[in-house]
């Protein structure tokens, strides 16, 4: 009893004492080398199945003719050396040589990380979400689509406002996002409605 009282004191928090957990790691892409492994392993098990055929014929059946990989290796051995070859065998060292700089390149980030005492990422599909709603709760129901990356964001507004309406959604968009590190460029931009333009056209041939 006592050992056990002794196992959970230490996790009980102590006073005086405030305990940061630590930030998380960044979310990162599928790496191409999971990809790669997949690919080679299919080859790999075409290519036993292969040997088990070749080997069977060989063995059980004594019967060599039937084997798939002896005319293969007899024309490798008996082909000239062309132009041809060649070049198939520098393509064949570069795929080889995109294979381990594929192996060893590092992954990409995938989220935007949020200033804040615990873990917490975002996608970038969730700044245009969010991105969107915001226009629409600044000026009312009107048409916004929004595209955003890790860097940027584009924010489309279709509304009579003009410039007006441009700053003030930048400047909500700008206190929305300032905790993103790095927080994303924002860039509105305001197209007046197809109505209001025809009217505007309208109106001007009427005063001429």
């Amino acid at each position: 009893m006592a050992r056990t009282k002794r196992f959970w004191s230490r996790y009980r928090p102590q006073a005086g004492v405030v305990n940061h957990p630590q930030p998380g790691a960044a979310p990162r892409a599928n790496p191409i080398a999971r990809w790669l492994t997949v690919l080679l392993g299919l080859v790999m098990i075409t290519l036993a199945g292969l040997i088990g055929h070749d080997l069977w014929y060989v063995f059980e059946q004594k019967e060599p003719s039937k084997a798939w990989a002896a005319p293969v290796f007899e024309w490798i051995g008996s082909a000239a050396v062309t132009d041809a070859a060649v070049a198939v065998g520098v393509l064949v060292s570069l795929i080889g040589l995109w294979f381990i700089v594929a192996a060893l390149k590092p992954r990409k980030t995938t989220h935007v990380k949020v200033d804040s005492p615990t873990s917490m990422w975002v996608r970038p599909v969730d700044i245009a979400r969010k991105a969107t709603a915001t226009g629409r709760m600044e000026l009312g129901k009107v048409p916004v689509s929004s595209r955003a990356s890790k860097k940027k964001l584009d924010v489309h507004v279709t509304d009579e406002g003009g410039e007006a309406s441009q700053a003030r959604l930048a400047s909500s968009l700008e206190q929305q996002f300032v905790r993103l590190h790095p927080q994303p460029q924002v860039r509105v931009t305001v197209k007046q409605p197809v109505e209001a333009t025809r009217n505007a056209r309208s109106g001007s041939s009427r005063e001429i």
